[in-house]
């Protein structure tokens, strides 16, 4: 495609879209894509719902009701999280990178959601130090914890599609987006918005709006950094 981008011209800040040109190619990209997508996330709640009441059956987790009780119980889910990641993480992962694929014309494949468990470690563990650097960001008057989520947003695909590691993906992906991240906070929260106003209605709309959503993640990341057909587990071996 002709608006590939590439590393060395991401770090520098050379490219460029509008939110209007990718959510309008995104919307292009829908038709088609629907039933493999939202099947893939079906095949994903049920999996990370499966694995949440595994870990909270392990746990004996209770309801809690008065302030103390409630503190517990946000720590209690937070710990679930992050025992639940190695099995979460790399799914979703495998899921977003769905839209990517439509993004770029390629054929979709639903069992392809599974293809990055080889990468699991590293995965976890990027996602971790995002979300600590992201909360401590927060912290601070919450204005670089938005910056910062919206700048490492690309963290884990770049491992994949790049092969980079947890820190020189997780750089990659500030320094490109710093350069334009007004216009990247535009498309996600565009995105959201459009996520909720679609779900008001039983939710209906959402059969529309996650497929846009991941493809149009997936035509900014080919319009910043470019994007290769990408084997995870021959690399791995």
């Amino acid at each position: 495609m002709e608006d590939q981008g590439s590393l060395h011209k991401a770090v520098k800040g050379e490219y460029f879209f509008t939110v209007g040109e990718i959510l309008s190619e995104a919307w292009g990209k829908v038709y088609g894509a629907k039933l493999k997508i939202v099947g893939a996330m079906l095949i994903y709640l049920i999996l990370a719902s499966l694995t949440a009441g595994i870990i909270n059956l392990f746990l004996d987790s209770q309801p809690y009701y008065d302030a103390q009780e409630t503190f517990k119980g946000v720590f209690i889910d937070m710990l679930v999280g992050w025992l639940a990641a190695p099995i979460t993480i790399p799914l979703s992962l495998g899921l977003l990178l769905l839209g990517y694929s439509r993004a770029n014309g390629e054929e979709l494949n639903i069992g392809s959601i599974f293809n990055y468990y080889v990468l699991v470690w590293p995965l976890v563990f990027a996602s971790i130090l995002i979300t600590v650097i992201t909360y401590i960001g927060l912290a601070l008057l919450i204005l670089p914890g938005i910056y910062l989520s919206i700048a490492y947003s690309f963290t884990l695909p770049l491992m994949v599609d790049k092969g980079l590691g947890i820190w020189g993906a997780m750089e990659v992906s500030r320094q490109a987006v710093t350069k334009h991240w007004f216009t990247v906070f535009g498309v996600n929260i565009t995105l959201v918005l459009l996520t909720v106003l679609s779900a008001i209605p039983f939710g209906i709309g959402l059969i529309w709006t996650i497929p846009l959503v991941m493809i149009a993640q997936g035509v900014m990341y080919r319009k910043i950094f470019g994007w290769k057909i990408h084997d995870p587990i021959n690399e791995a071996q």
